[in-house]
């Protein structure tokens, strides 16, 4: 409680905090000065709030912009989940953004898994092997997302050959199309330019886009067998964990050995979203392959495939994870 948000500048601002206009600054005008007091707002102490802030200066010269507040502003985060499964959490994505090479986090085991877990959002993948994948490696073959924020309602996305269900009931049959709940759910399912796994080549690209409250948005290439995709969202009020990490802005403590010792990746059967568990729950940790074993032929293959899909992103875990893929997902995996 307490806080503010204070503005001094020129031109147009506009600030909107949960979807409503704050401070209107709008117009051309010489510096202007305007605040918010954030505990006139009805907003529930505690609980996570969105601001938007919207600038425009008209002028080539003699521009004003300052912000002061006491807010603890919580930036979006990206979690980016493909292939067998790997994940760059959000923490490693972030210092991805500040130039240092990302860490990725393997989870081979077969089940249902913690992607994100918190007080309000949970978000659960399927993580089995398919016709492709060598040795009983895995890959996401569905996603379950929930909790409190969705008002207790569950959205379940499979791969081509499920469906995607609200609550059990079958949506988004057609493709494209476009499916909503008015303040709670925004989907577009669509077909997309560029795959999340750079390395995919099948086309065309089943595309969904999600958009949940909280500022929570999903990005999910629909692929005949297996998911990839990409969750947005702030840092969770109260924590968060789940093969993402836990999103507190070190990107060392997101090993997969630290995330497990900090938690259960795999979903208790009460926390379930999804129907019913997993057919390959009691499936016995595959065995963890080794890039040295597979064959030089297919190796130099991958290898020259993923330096050109992945371009300048071509380094370190990341070129390692798509060679991985291409070494034991086969040549089917794509589709």
């Amino acid at each position: 409680g307490g806080e503010h948000f204070k503005f001094r500048g020129d031109d147009d601002v506009w600030v909107f905090i949960n979807g409503s206009l704050a401070l209107d600054l709008g117009g051309i005008h010489t510096p202007l000065a305007g605040s918010v007091a954030l505990d006139d707002l009805q907003l529930t102490r505690g609980a996570p709030a969105t601001l938007d802030l919207f600038f425009a200066e008209r002028q080539p010269f003699m521009s004003n912009f300052r912000v002061e507040t006491e807010i603890q502003l919580q930036p979006v985060g990206s979690c980016t989940v493909w292939g067998d499964p790997h994940a760059i959490a959000f923490d490693s994505a972030a210092s991805q953004e500040a130039g240092t090479p990302p860490s990725i986090v393997d989870v081979f085991g077969h089940g249902d898994m913690w992607i994100v877990k918190s007080a309000l959002v949970s978000i659960q993948g399927r993580y089995g092997p398919t016709q492709w994948t060598e040795n009983g490696l895995s890959a996401t073959l569905a996603l379950a997302v929930g909790g409190p924020f969705l008002k207790g309602h569950v959205l379940v996305i499979e791969a081509r050959d499920g469906q995607i269900t609200w609550d059990g009931e079958s949506i988004l049959q057609e493709f494209p199309s476009d499916w909503s709940v008015q303040d709670l759910i925004k989907v577009q399912y669509h077909e997309v330019e560029q795959p999340i796994d750079k390395a995919q080549l099948h086309r065309p690209i089943h595309g969904i886009d999600v958009e949940l409250p909280l500022g929570v948005t999903l990005t999910v290439n629909r692929w005949s067998k297996h998911l990839d995709l990409i969750i947005r969202m702030r840092p969770q009020a109260g924590g968060q964990d789940g093969h993402c990490g836990n999103h507190n802005g070190d990107a060392l403590d997101d090993t997969v050995d630290l995330i497990k010792g900090r938690m259960e990746l795999r979903v208790a059967k009460n926390d379930l979203l999804f129907p019913k568990p997993s057919a390959f729950g009691r499936d016995a940790e595959p065995k963890v392959r080794e890039l040295s074993v597979c064959a030089p032929n297919v190796r130099a293959k991958a290898e020259a495939q993923c330096t050109k899909s992945l371009g300048s992103k071509a380094i370190g875990q990341v070129l390692e994870a798509c060679i991985f893929d291409r070494c034991f997902g086969g040549e089917g995996f794509e589709a």
